[in-house]
């Protein structure tokens, strides 16, 4: 077995060190519980990161989910506000992204000129349903109904899942690499399960823990590289490591055979596989490399912003791949011939500079190590040894969060792959900043946007929970979801305010030459108008829909409710968690423009705001 390139497995022994993606929002295991931890840190995959983290799925009316793998023509049906139905975002092929994380123990800088304690790199990865004919490689994704794990058979319907069977099943069965560096570390098998980080074997979804813990991997994956951020610019050159050894680009070999057995899945030759049966296959995605760019920098144990970034946490633009290419070269499966469901994953490794990384491997385990755990030294002066406080398992280190499932649409034919889009969505969940921690308390995402008037799109759109009340099991938290209307329910909505130091919305029926829905063009997620786009004309179904979360869809809904029961409730009760489809905006007029969401502004000093400063249209020669 070949030895494996170190980039991601190669810290001193932490504890609850965490990576958590805030947008898109990073599930970390969670689903839909209503207590402040996870139920089941097990559920799809190993994250390595604290039992509070991450954000439930999304609903798709007040009422909570009981049902999710629901058709696109019905999630997106905004008709339809009363199924109790899972809620995935959904994205324009092509549209721009802004995924926003943060990680606990620091990131960027190099040794060189920018000193930092760790050494850091972080992938970005994406898959997608599939029929591919290699079975370890196709995919259904779900996020399942309900914590528990799924069985390795897959028999068990209503658990999520993000690999595929016969994927675990090769890595249960297959050799691991013998070439690894696994320190003093005891291992309890020889299969690919079993890992310096995880010794004994434990499984997490149906993940490869070998897979989990190296990249780039040696045999093919269902992953899609899209981004490596790191420090090592030397391997981000056109033809550098990165890109030459990424299966975006470079091909992976396995010896497949539907019997699975460990001689003919541990084959590492086409001669070798063919003589124990199997057929060798090869993988590759045939999409350019990903990008290979600098880490941004972060504290150390601090998970906040990063430098440079204007007061921003770290961040990345991923520009969606376009429909063609996920049908016709990822062979991604279609729904409803429009959409395509996927799923984001993000690794977090890093490590320290007490042995050399790079140039490590098999032969310097055991009592050869260059660490060992809770190793005593002598601090000379004839005192006696002290111990250090190490865990060889975890030094060198790798975490994960991974998103809910999402769907990329199909551009309607108004809206061409040329034009511009920005996704603006929501962060963040219901509580005080001690409630919600280590997530983040409400905000737009991003809150402050630059787009050219008549010219590029906001796809504006939001999701939420009706269940995560923050209840028992807080551990060192503080359990609770301070805020306003019913406990345990996320809502949003957006309004404009004349500037960021107010806290009122303008009222809609005045400030016509102020209001950003005056000439403003508003489409449905099929391309359809909502409302009309005359100049100096006010679009008044557009920022209705947007005030009430879709509850009224048009002026004439609000001016037929007679305070009856079918009126819309003042703090959003009984509005839909999500922006169904969510509103394709496009500003004609340039202009800086701030808004809120009403409900979520308790005493106004905790307030969901957001800037969107719309340029002018560059002139036509």
């Amino acid at each position: 077995m070949q030895k494996a390139a170190l980039l991601l497995l190669v810290c001193l022994a932490v504890a609850n060190a965490d990576i958590y993606m805030h947008g898109m929002r990073g599930s970390n295991n969670r689903l839909n519980e209503a207590n402040a931890e996870r139920n089941n840190g097990d559920r799809l995959f190993d994250s390595q990161n604290n039992n509070r983290g991450g954000y439930n799925v999304g609903d798709k009316s007040a009422t909570a989910a009981t049902t999710g793998g629901s058709a696109p023509s019905t999630i997106y049906n905004e008709a339809d506000t009363t199924s109790a139905i899972q809620y995935p975002l959904v994205y324009y092929e092509g549209s721009i992204v802004q995924i926003e994380w943060t990680n606990q123990h620091g990131c960027g800088g190099n040794s060189i000129d920018d000193p930092a304690l760790q050494n850091c790199n972080i992938v970005l990865q994406y898959a997608c349903d599939n029929t591919n004919t290699d079975p370890a490689m196709a995919l259904a994704l779900r996020d399942g109904t309900t914590t528990n794990q799924i069985n390795t058979d897959g028999t068990t319907a209503n658990e999520g899942i993000h690999e595929s069977v016969e994927y675990y099943r090769e890595c249960s069965t297959r050799s691991r690499n013998q070439g690894l560096f696994t320190a003093d570390q005891n291992l309890n098998g020889n299969t690919a399960r079993f890992t310096r980080q995880n010794p004994n074997g434990g499984r997490s979804g149906l993940e490869c823990a070998e897979e989990r813990d190296y990249y780039p991997y040696w045999l093919p994956t269902p992953w899609v590289d899209i981004a490596y951020l790191t420090d090592r610019m030397d391997f981000c050159t056109a033809n550098g490591y990165i890109a030459s050894t990424s299966q975006n680009s470079s091909p992976r070999y396995k010896c497949y055979s539907p019997t699975y057995t460990a001689s003919q899945l541990s084959s590492t030759t086409p001669e070798t596989c063919s003589s124990n049966g199997g057929t060798w296959i090869q993988h590759t995605w045939g999409v350019p490399a990903p990008e290979c760019i600098p880490a941004q920098w972060s504290r150390t144990n601090h998970l906040g912003n990063a430098r440079g970034l204007g007061g921003e946490m770290m961040n990345y633009n991923w520009t969606l791949p376009t429909f063609a290419t996920l049908t016709n070269i990822i062979k991604a499966t279609p729904y409803d011939n429009d959409y395509v469901k996927c799923v984001l994953r993000m690794r977090y490794n890093i490590s320290t500079d007490d042995y050399d990384m790079w140039n490590i491997n098999s032969t310097q385990n055991q009592g050869n190590s260059p660490v060992r755990g809770n190793q005593q030294v002598d601090v000379g002066a004839d005192l006696q040894s002290i111990q250090m406080s190490i865990n060889t398992n975890q030094f060198g280190r790798t975490f994960q969060d991974r998103s809910h499932t999402f769907f990329i649409r199909k551009r309607p034919a108004n809206l061409p792959l040329t034009t511009k889009v920005v996704n603006v969505n929501v962060r963040g969940k219901r509580g005080n900043i001690v409630q919600t921690y280590p997530a983040m308390e409400y905000d737009f995402q991003p809150n402050r946007l630059h787009i050219r008037a008549s010219t590029d799109f906001i796809h504006l759109q939001w999701t939420g929970s009706n269940t995560h009340n923050n209840g028992g099991g807080g551990g060192d938290g503080q359990t609770g979801d301070a805020g306003e209307g019913t406990t345990g329910t996320d809502r949003h909505n957006f309004v404009q305010i004349a500037d960021l130091t107010e806290n009122f919305p303008i009222p809609l029926d005045k400030y016509k030459d102020k209001s950003f829905f005056t000439n403003l063009e508003c489409r449905k997620l099929d391309g359809t108008a909502v409302g009309t786009k005359v100049a100096d004309n006010l679009n008044l179904d557009c920022a209705v829909w947007l005030a009430t979360s879709g509850y009224y869809r048009a002026a004439g809904a609000v001016s037929g409710a007679a305070n009856g029961n079918d009126d819309l409730n003042p703090t959003l009760n009984n509005a839909p968690p999500s922006l169904i489809g969510g509103l394709l905006l496009q500003p004609n007029r340039a202009g800086l423009y701030s808004f809120i969401s009403s409900r979520n502004n308790s005493f106004s000093n905790r307030s969901q705001k957001s800037v969107i400063i719309v340029d002018p249209a560059p002139r036509t020669p």
